[in-house]
């Protein structure tokens, strides 16, 4: 059949006999003064129209001829719809798009990829338009960190495309502007224009800097977006494509903060727990109990000295009452004197010995308590040494039992200190020359 020869049709004529059904498909006759086809214009396509399909509005459109079977009629299926008097530049945007196609400049294998964390961005647009504070809160809102450039440029009306592709080569000049945005808000397809001329189209292919194009509203194509190495919907969408980077880095370092504080009170709670286990350790509870048998041990020492005291004085004191009934009975004064000499010298020698033994009692209860306090580990740990254990619990006491870069904690009077192993080496031995 011949409709497979006509799917790139452009025609014009009058609307007529429209009829817009509630699912959004428009049927009408498009008519001129000698001959008229039917046509439709679906859904998908006039929900973008800027203009309301009315009976008698001249049009421009573009399309393909097919067959319609259950009538046996030829219907124009429209993909795009001009009102008249626009269809000019309609049609020399479809001619410019056809020959740039052809040269290959919009080919994938041309775009170049964009910086994931840009250093420094250019931004070709109006100062006094919407587009650029759009972009720049967007930058902001997405935590993107780097210089911003503004080339200021027309972006509508006579010459813009001029300053536009102007911009693009003076930013590739600039050795800190990795990355470019062109932008302008949504318009009419004259508003839009510039973005369409070929001195803007070649001036992104020549450029070295990668070029994204942020132009009009998300149904709007033009030019400039087949040539950019990447099209975003509008200017806020062409900032949040550059911005990604920054945005996606801030999230991991929040994550990677929210892990490490995480990771830290984890420890803590580890290192608390290994302190309990510690405190209830049996080296500790041996202490204990090593520590009340000296003590008991002492308790004896000085209870026994006791008796022992007490012993010697009543000895002594028997002695003493003794010759007190000898005096009585040898009651001359000679003999009272000299035997006062004797008690004299007793009493002396009594205390002496007295004096002694208390010494070698005392003397032997610091002996004791000395032994006490080697043998209490806690006490040694007050003296500046300490004492050191594996992580299950083993004490440490020679370097054969810890290996290279093992964890070990050692315990001092206040706490225990976490360790790493650096080295270990053993005591040289004497011998004995």
């Amino acid at each position: 059949m011949l409709v497979e020869y006509f799917n790139d049709v452009w025609i014009q004529g009058e609307v007529s006999d429209l009829k817009v059904y509630p699912s959004g498909h428009c049927y009408f006759a498009l008519k001129d003064s000698e001959s008229q086809i039917d046509a439709v214009c679906f859904r998908s396509v006039a929900r973008f129209l800027k203009f309301q399909l009315e009976d008698g509005l001249q049009i421009i459109g573009h399309g393909h001829l097919e067959l319609y079977i259950p009538r046996g009629k030829y219907q124009m299926v429209f993909d795009t719809i001009e009102p008249k008097g626009l269809g000019a530049l309609q049609l020399a945007f479809e001619k410019l798009k056809r020959r740039l196609e052809a040269e290959g400049l919009f080919k994938k294998e041309r775009k170049k990829p964009l910086p994931v964390l840009p250093q420094g961005l250019g931004i070709v647009t109006s100062p006094a338009g919407a587009a650029i504070h759009d972009v720049l809160r967007t930058l902001h809102r997405h935590g993107a960190k780097m210089p911003v450039l503004l080339y200021p440029s027309q972006v509508q009306g006579e010459g813009a495309g001029n300053q536009i592709a102007k911009g693009i080569r003076y930013l590739n000049k600039h050795w800190d502007i990795d990355v470019i945005i062109i932008a302008r808000g949504g318009g009419s397809i004259e508003d839009l224009w510039p973005f369409n001329e070929e001195i803007v189209a070649r001036a992104i292919a020549d450029s070295d800097v990668p070029v994204v194009s942020g132009v009009g509203h998300e149904v709007d194509f033009t030019i400039a977006d087949f040539a950019a190495d990447v099209r975003a919907a509008t200017p806020t969408a062409a900032a949040e494509i550059v911005a990604k980077g920054w945005k996606e880095l801030a999230g991991r370092f929040d994550e990677t903060s929210r892990k490490l504080i995480e990771g830290i009170e984890q420890a803590l709670l580890d290192r608390e727990r290994r302190l309990e286990e510690l405190i209830g350790h049996r080296a500790f509870e041996l202490a204990h109990s090593r520590m009340l048998e000296a003590r008991y041990r002492v308790e004896r020492f000085i209870s026994s000295a006791g008796m022992s005291l007490n012993a010697r004085l009543n000895q002594f004191g028997s002695g003493l009452n003794r010759l007190n009934e000898r005096l009585a009975r040898r009651h001359p004064i000679e003999n009272l004197l000299r035997q006062g000499i004797v008690l004299e010298s007793l009493v002396n020698r009594m205390a002496r010995e007295v004096e002694m033994s208390l010494e070698q009692h005392h003397n032997r209860l610091g002996q004791v308590r000395a032994k006490l306090d080697t043998l209490n580990p806690l006490a040694s740990l007050d003296r500046g040494y300490a004492i050191c254990c594996k992580e299950d619990g083993t004490i440490v006491n020679r370097v054969d039992q810890v290996e290279q870069e093992e964890r070990v904690d050692v315990m001092v009077s206040d706490g225990t200190i976490g360790c790493e192993v650096l080295k270990s080496e053993k005591k040289p031995q004497d011998s004995g020359g």
